[in-house]
This record gives structure tokens, sequence and C-alpha cells, in this order.
């Protein structure tokens, strides 16, 4: 029986990127295990997320809960809660790797590998966990698949990638609904080469469309009982209130956070790279670039281009976090480390600049992250850096809850615990697990401004006269305050709390008492309480 051919070794390259994307790695887990910082809010609500598996929750698709209860099954602390971050993005910089390898060459997929692992908002998520990662490598592996199918004549290979496509689509979608960007950018490719349209047929998109459906509609389904929660989130979250359209101030801060997501240099050899590829006689008609190198070339700037524009019209007319775009810079990796190791953009006259700029882009960014490593296991150096107020967010909230369980101990056992901010909810909560599991009879909940609630928090623990009788109210924001006083029969006087969060910053609170809970009307037209006059501030102060 005749035996398979052994595996081609590695090239010199490629093992020397190898050990570079393992040392890194290690150090990225290493980091998880000393960092002083605590949790940042939404990752204690993915925490609290993930103690209760479903199938969707109120702002994000499950695949974050997933991932954290299985990686909290030992222990629940901090660097267990963040583990599979670093995991995720090793994975997402190898299957770059491989889909550089098979649209262009071994040293196409080398480049994607190290500028996508060393992109400053990977170097960020690595560090913490968000819906960030799990996005990303699924989408890589996604486009890994997308690779396959490209470049495989084998109907029974190419059936395979497009199965392994819609399994990798759907667990993108169940990380975050960016995903479907992938879907417009994979369409435009199809119009645009007609040997990209020939390639699909329908045998082949049935099983890439019937793996997606099947992994996504228990999420469908969750939404469609569930008031479709996460719908009207992601409407909130887009903020589209007649009379504040049209923010060209939003527009470029949206694209100055893009030069700290992706990094300086890359974004603009991303920029100038596209401008040549779409400049009549130029770029696409290169006559270096074979058909095949032309159509990935044309595909991943399809792939690219549609959350850049679509967040950015969504910048325009209101706001725009600077993450929101980032699952364009799976593609743009790959685009990025084409143009600059094949050479086919011909945007700027003299591209043997290109290497060296890159060089150059690539080693400021490794300084940044050494930088951002030290200070993350550093309070001293946090402050001699100034980066005391990059992580001002994940700061306090251990000392915050030890605060509050304090005060509720030592004066008249209160009959619930009230905040008015999600994230000091989801703190609280994280921070506080063992002490509220301990004792049921006080839990922790979320007293409910609007008509509606607007956080899982209020959905499902809000504040109710049964709980309410003789509540400790921790309230974040000033203005709430006199709301809150309506909402009782009785209230006692104001504490300030302070909680430091550095040499110079803190996080300011007031505690009070609350008597007899009844809920006081809402506006029906505003949702807010009446005779209030606040408007609801930003939740990520």
């Amino acid at each position: 029986m005749p035996q398979p051919p052994a595996p081609a070794p590695l090239s010199a390259p490629a093992r020397y990127v190898l050990w570079g994307l393992g040392l890194l790695f290690l150090l990225r887990v290493a980091l998880l295990f000393s960092t002083y910082t605590n949790l940042y809010p939404d990752e204690a609500q993915y925490w609290l997320w993930s103690r209760q598996l479903d199938f969707g929750y109120y702002s994000k698709p499950p695949m974050i809960a997933w991932l954290i209860h299985l990686s909290t099954l030992g222990s629940d602390v901090e660097p267990f809660v963040r583990l599979f971050a670093p995991f995720l993005h090793l994975g997402a910089a190898l299957c770059l790797w491989g889909a550089g390898q098979r649209l262009f060459n071994e040293a196409t997929g080398l480049c994607a590998a190290i500028i996508y692992s060393l992109m400053p908002g990977v170097v960020l998520s690595a560090a913490v966990i968000s819906t960030d990662a799990p996005l990303m490598f699924f989408l890589s592996a996604t486009l890994y698949f997308y690779s396959i199918f490209l470049t495989t004549n084998a109907e029974k290979a190419r059936l395979k990638a497009a199965l392994g496509m819609g399994v990798a689509f759907g667990a993108a979608f169940l990380s975050k609904y960016a995903c479907l960007y992938f879907l417009i950018g994979a369409a435009a490719h199809a119009v645009l080469v007609p040997s990209v349209r020939r390639s699909w047929n329908l045998r082949s998109l049935a099983l890439f469309a019937g793996a997606f459906i099947l992994l996504m509609s228990p999420n469908l389904y969750w939404n469609a009982t569930h008031g479709f929660q996460t719908v009207s989130h992601t409407a909130d979250n887009a903020n589209w209130h007649w009379g504040k359209l049209f923010n060209p101030t939003s527009l470029l801060k949206f694209w100055r956070d893009q030069l700290g997501v992706f990094g300086p240099v890359p974004v603009l050899l991303m920029l100038l790279g596209i401008a040549g590829l779409v400049r009549p006689r130029a770029g696409l008609l290169h006559r270096e670039a074979d058909a095949a190198q032309r159509s990935a070339l044309i595909g991943l700037t399809c792939l690219t281009l549609p959350p850049l524009i679509f967040v950015s019209v969504q910048a325009f007319l209101s706001r725009a976090n600077a993450n929101w775009a980032a699952s364009a810079y799976v593609p743009a990796s790959l685009l990025v480390a084409a143009f600059v190791v094949t050479g086919f953009s011909v945007a700027i006259r003299s591209h043997r600049l290109w290497r060296p700029a890159l060089g150059i882009g690539l080693g400021i960014q490794v300084a940044i992250m050494a930088v951002f490593m030290l200070g993350a296991v550093s309070e001293p150096l946090t402050h001699a850096l100034g980066l005391g107020n990059t992580v001002k967010r994940a700061r306090g909230w251990d000392t915050l809850t030890h605060a509050i369980i304090a005060k509720a101990q030592t004066e008249a056992r209160p009959t619930a615990i009230a905040v008015d901010n999600r994230n000091v909810y989801n703190a609280l909560a994280y921070y506080g697990r063992d002490w509220f599991t301990a004792n049921p009879d006080v839990p922790l909940k979320a007293w409910v401004r609007e008509a509606h609630p607007k956080s899982q928090a209020e959905t499902e623990t809000p504040l109710t006269a049964e709980t309410g009788q003789n509540v400790l109210i921790v309230s974040y924001v000033d203005g709430f305050i006199p709301d809150i006083r309506r909402d009782f029969a009785a209230t006692g006087p104001g504490e300030s709390l302070k909680i430091a969060l550095d040499h110079k910053r803190t996080r300011d609170f007031t505690l009070f008492r609350g008597y007899g809970f009844q809920r006081a009307p809402r506006d029906p037209r505003t949702g807010h309480p009446l005779g209030s006059s606040l408007e609801t501030p930003d939740d990520d102060q």
C-alpha cells in the first residue's frame, strides 16, 4: 500500500516566524497572569453571562459566554476569564499565514501573520476578553477556507472548502454580527470577477449556506423569543437621533482611531494600495500579476472595504467606536502583505519604499507593545509612562466591591444592593460573586431609570417593591439621585465614596438608603422619570 508523501519541511523564514509567534503567545499568556488590572466592566458582564449558558444575550451573540464558561471550569479568577484571547489571536495569525500562502506565496502569508499579530488593536485585544477575538479568529478561518475554495480545481475539495467556510462563518456570526460584512465583500468579489462567480454552483452554495444557517439559527430563535433584544440594543448603539445627524468631527475621530487599531503605517499602505488598484490602466492591470493573484487582490479589497465604508457612514451620521470596523483588518492584513511582498500595486511611484516603511512601522508597533505590556504589569511604570488614563476603566472595581460589602455588613442588613449604572452592576457581580452567593437574601439589583430596561441587568434583575424595602443604593450618576429618591417612600442622607484609581484619579459614588420602593411614573414620550430633564449619559464613563 503506497504511503502518503511526507509533509514538506518548513522553510527557514517560516520557522523563525513560527518561533516568534509562539514566543509572543507565551508573553501574552504570561501577561494575563501578571497584570495588576481588574476586569473591564464588559469583561465582567461576559463572565456573568457565562454562568448561565444560552443561545443569546442582551447585547451580543453567545460565543463569548461559551468560551469563558470553558476557560473558567476550574477557576473564575481574571486570567482564566481572559484565557482564550491569546489563543484566538494566535489561531487567526496562523489562518492568515495559510490563506496568504495559498493565494500568493509563503512570504505573503508570513508577512500577513506578522502584520496581524503586531496590530495595536490585537495587542490590546489579546490582553482582555472581548467579542473581537473570536470574531477575528473565525473570520480568519473563513478566509482560509475561502482561499482553498478559490485555488482548488477539484470539485470535491471545493465542496469541502465551502462547507468549512459555512461552519467558520456561522461561528463568526455567533461571535459578533459584524461578520456579515464578509458576505457583502464575497458577493462583490463574485460580481467583479467572472472566474470567482463560475466557481460557485448550487451544491457549493447549498453547503455554505446550509452550514451557516444551521449554526446561526439557534441565536435567531433566541432573539425571536426575547423580543429581538440584540437588534434593539444595536439600534440604540447606532444613536441616530434626529437633530444630531451629520458629524464630520466624529468621522475624523473614527479614522484617527483607526491609526491606533491597525497601525499608522499599515493604514497608509492599505489606502495607497487600494488607490492603486482602482486606478485606470494600473494596479489590477499590472502585467506582473497573473489572473489568480489579480482576483485575490480584488477579493481582499472587497472584503476590507465594507466595514470601513459602513462604519464611516455611521460615524458621520452619529458616532462610532474605534473597534466597530475591526473585521476589516483580517483581510486588510493579508492585503497589505500582498502589496508589500508582491509589489502589484503602483499607487506610488517608488514601490521600493514600501518594505522599509512597513518594517519601520512594525518596529514602532513592537515598541508600543513592549511599553503596553510593561505598563500592564507594573503600576509605577503605568504612572511613569503616562498610561493611567488608558487603564482607568480596569482599576478600582475590587476596592469598590469590598467597600460596598463592608457597608452592607456594618449597618442594618439591606434587603438589596441597587446600582444605577450597568458597568457598576457588572463589576459588583463579578468581584462580589462569592459574597452574593453566600448571602442570597441581599441580592444585587439594577435601578431602572427609564420606562423600559436598557441593559441585561435592568431586564433580568430590576429593583422591585418586594426587594426594595431597605435598599443600599450605590449611585454612580449624580444627576440620577433626585429620580432615585422619587422612587422611594423615604430615603436617607447621601454619603460620598471615592475609589482611588491612581495617584490623581478617583471614581466617585454616592451611597444612601432607600425605604419602601414604589416606582414613580415615567414620561410615556421620553421614557424618563416625570419631572426629570437629565439626558441618559454615556454608560462608558
